[in-house]
């Protein structure tokens, strides 16, 4: 199965992505009910960075001449980041860039409420007008006059308290807004600080251009929405984390006890620290292993009692068939020799049950220590296979398993026992052994028919045998590997197999690696 992301980080992710959907939703909803757009951010510390930005350049203006305004607007467009343009109060450009206004824009100008970008300043007759310039389309603002009555109240005066696009606090109205092509963000800000000759203040507008509204800082400043976001998502780990884990650790402590218990190990146990629903499921699962624990080993128990039983009455029937069979006629002696042959097979069956048995229950009892590999294979092999049948040991001489000598001497007979009575004839078996980290691998492999892959997960099931080694002849008892498995078991490792290429079987038995001690002896095989 292809690993996927682990629970504990697929929670957290699912808490996030649930904040994410509730604040998206919320700001939806608060859109819709209030209908706010751009200019709310001007009611917030980014307007007042942009008036505060406006008034320092109306004083700065004020302070130079008009021949300089273009450098002075220039220079403090790059300053902020920005598109500097400033209009008259007819909406025409009076310094700054040559920008394209687009009719949202305009609009928006037109909008004002009267008497706030618009005093009524006359045209002083005795001064000619200034020369139009060709990027402007309407003809320039009159000059001001020092002679000039005083403007009309009505178009000059401050907004009607209740308008609603009056600044916040009274302030004047200021906008922003998205528009152009390409798209980009606009505000218009009243310019202070930009008098006429009497004093009175002329209704200058600043119209401030960014590609985004991060520019600068001025218009938005990413910063605090960062770090209020980091805030959020670390507080979320926090309130959450401690619940998170809990869950996850929990889930694999019987994650891993459920594995051990699958591979035959009932000593495995879950650590009962909670009230909830995990904590009954983990007292269910040491409940489980100790029945199963019991149910096996009086099964193992059961097969030992049964086997010794039948030891008498096999071996009184032996004895039996050969008195008769000395006495019997020759006409009777060949049913004779099957019924001696029976008794035989029922006799390797129940010492096959009665090594079952023993090897299950010495699992408890099994005192591991340093075996060295080489030896064993060599005293094996001595002992099973025939001075005709070739088998080759390839097992450094210093390589040591951490093992009970007995059982993992009795687990690789067994095993090169198999091979001899399947493959004794197609090819040498090899028995071989290698480091591999922490462990080592001891492998058996032959060049014999094999097993079908389908089959390989079963043949260490106890009397399991496939379909092609069921006669009498070759198919054994069905007990060989179920006790390889329950011996390696009992050393704290493990036993699989595959198919050995172009044709035969691998089996693998992986155990723990030990140090091989200095001057060790070769285990005694009983």
């Amino acid at each position: 199965m292809k690993p996927g992301l682990p629970l504990s980080l697929r929670l957290l992710l699912g808490v996030l992505l649930n904040f994410l959907l509730l604040g998206a939703l919320g700001w939806a909803l608060f859109q819709g009910q209030f209908g706010l757009g751009l200019d709310a951010l001007l009611a917030s510390r980014a307007g007042d960075r942009l008036q505060s930005m406006a008034e320092v350049l109306g004083g700065e203006l004020a302070r130079s001449p008009k021949a300089d305004w273009d450098a002075v607007l220039a220079r403090s467009a790059a300053a902020y980041q920005l598109q500097l343009m400033v209009l008259r109060p007819d909406g025409q450009r009076w310094a700054g860039e040559s920008l394209e206004v687009p009719p949202e824009v305009r609009q928006r100008l037109n909008d004002r409420p009267p008497g706030d970008f618009r005093p009524n300043f006359r045209r002083d007759p005795s001064r000619p007008p200034e020369p139009r310039s060709p990027s402007n389309d309407a003809a320039p603002p009159p000059e001001f006059s020092p002679n000039a009555p005083p403007p009309d109240r009505e178009r000059s005066g401050p907004p009607p308290p209740n308008d609603p696009r009056r600044g916040p606090g009274g302030r004047r109205p200021r906008f922003l807004l998205r528009a152009g092509t390409p798209p980009q963000y606009w505000a218009g800000l009243a310019l202070p600080g930009l008098t006429n000759p009497e004093g009175r203040p002329v209704g200058a507008i600043l119209l401030a251009v960014a590609s985004s509204l991060t520019a600068g800082g001025w218009v938005l400043d990413p910063l605090p929405w960062l770090l209020g976001g980091f805030g959020a998502v670390l507080l979320s780990l926090l309130l959450w984390f401690p619940l998170v884990r809990g869950l996850t650790k929990s889930i694999r402590a019987m994650t891993l006890a459920t594995e051990r218990l699958a591979e035959g190990k009932f000593d495995a146990s879950v650590p009962v620290n909670r009230r909830d629903e995990l904590g009954r499921l983990g007292t269910a699962i040491n409940h489980l292993s100790s029945r199963l624990e019991h149910f096996v080993l009086g099964q193992r128990r059961f097969l030992g009692d049964i086997a010794h039983e039948l030891c008498s009455p096999l071996a009184r029937m032996q004895l039996g068939a050969s008195l008769i069979e000395r006495d019997a006629p020759p006409a009777q002696r060949e049913r004779l020799d099957d019924v001696r042959e029976e008794i035989e097979l029922m006799t390797r069956l129940v010492d096959e049950l009665l090594t079952f048995s023993k090897a299950g229950l010495q699992a408890h009892q099994a005192h591991l220590q340093p075996v060295p590999l080489a030896n064993l294979a060599r005293q094996v092999v001595a002992r099973e296979a025939a001075p005709n049948q070739p088998v080759d040991i390839d097992i450094p001489e210093s390589l040591a398993a951490l093992a009970e000598p007995q059982l993992l001497a009795r687990a690789v007979a067994n095993l090169l026992r198999n091979a001899l009575r399947y493959a004794a004839n197609t090819g040498p078996i090899r028995l071989s052994a290698l480091p591999q980290g922490p462990h080592v691998t001891l492998t058996v492999s032959d060049h014999g028919p094999g097993v079908p892959e389908s089959e390989l997960d079963r043949i260490f099931e106890p009397f399991y045998r496939p379909d092609t080694a069921r006669t009498r002849e070759t198919g054994g008892t069905g007990l060989g590997l179920a006790i390889v498995r329950t011996c390696v078991a009992a050393c704290q490792g493990t036993v699989t197999a595959r198919p050995h290429h172009p044709s035969g079987l691998e089996v693998h038995i992986r155990l723990a690696l030990a140090p091989s001690p200095p001057g060790s002896a070769a285990p005694v095989i009983s």
